[in-house]
């Protein structure tokens, strides 16, 4: 994978404590991973080590602050992405079967790789609806879409709430009116306003008719 990164050196265990925090303010990350004999032993926190006093004490006395994650090389951002909000850091490390350092990922990077993906396509349009979540199905979503002939450039799970299941889709098109017309017809509620959605337009069109009647 071309996104793999080496550009600056790691945290070993004979690093004192006032060399992590001039590499912490030096570059701009969260974490850094802690490498012992060309192995990953790791990651340290800014936010662990900043404010200890100490500056001539060794890493090595500080392992009860060390966090263990790390990635091998992933088929899918999402998988990345997800490893990223979970640890809640800006740097994955990467190493072999072995636990050898390979080098790391860095969030910023991965998320650019991702918005250049078709689920972002320009002129396109993301949704997101609601149904029962005992009555909603991929399957007939994926039917509502096609349909209208509209290409589908992918959806997931965006939330659960009590009983109900919200999904996002993201849509080869601008014009969405119909399909949402058509998901309200199966029961779906929308909850992305679109300034296109005829029906807002009916009722506001009926609201104002209202308004001048009852000022008549």
């Amino acid at each position: 994978m071309d996104y793999i990164n080496e550009d600056f050196n790691v945290l070993r265990l004979e690093d004192s404590i006032a060399e992590v925090k001039e590499t912490f303010k030096d570059l701009p990350f969260t974490h850094f991973p802690i490498i012992d004999d060309g192995k990953l032993i790791g990651m340290l926190a800014q936010a662990d080590i900043i404010h200890l006093t100490k500056n001539e004490s060794l890493l090595s006395e500080m392992q009860y602050f060390f966090r263990f994650y790390k990635t091998d090389i992933p088929d899918s951002c999402i998988d990345l992405i997800r490893l990223f909000a979970q640890h809640d850091t800006d740097i994955l490390p990467i190493t072999d079967k072995n636990n050898v350092y390979l080098g790391y990922f860095e969030l910023d990077e991965i998320l650019r790789l991702f918005y250049k993906s078709p689920f972002f396509k320009q002129n396109s349009t993301t949704l997101l609806i609601e149904k029962d979540s005992e009555n909603y199905s991929m399957s007939e979503i994926v039917q509502i879409v096609e349909s209208n002939n509209i290409t589908l450039l992918g959806l997931y799970i965006s939330n659960i709430t009590n009983n109900h299941t919200q999904v996002t889709l993201r849509l080869d098109t601008e014009d969405v009116n119909e399909v949402i017309q058509s998901f309200r017809r199966y029961n779906y509620k929308v909850l992305t306003h679109n300034k296109n959605d005829l029906l807002i337009e009916q009722f506001k069109s009926r609201a104002d008719y209202l308004h001048k009647y009852l000022n008549i």
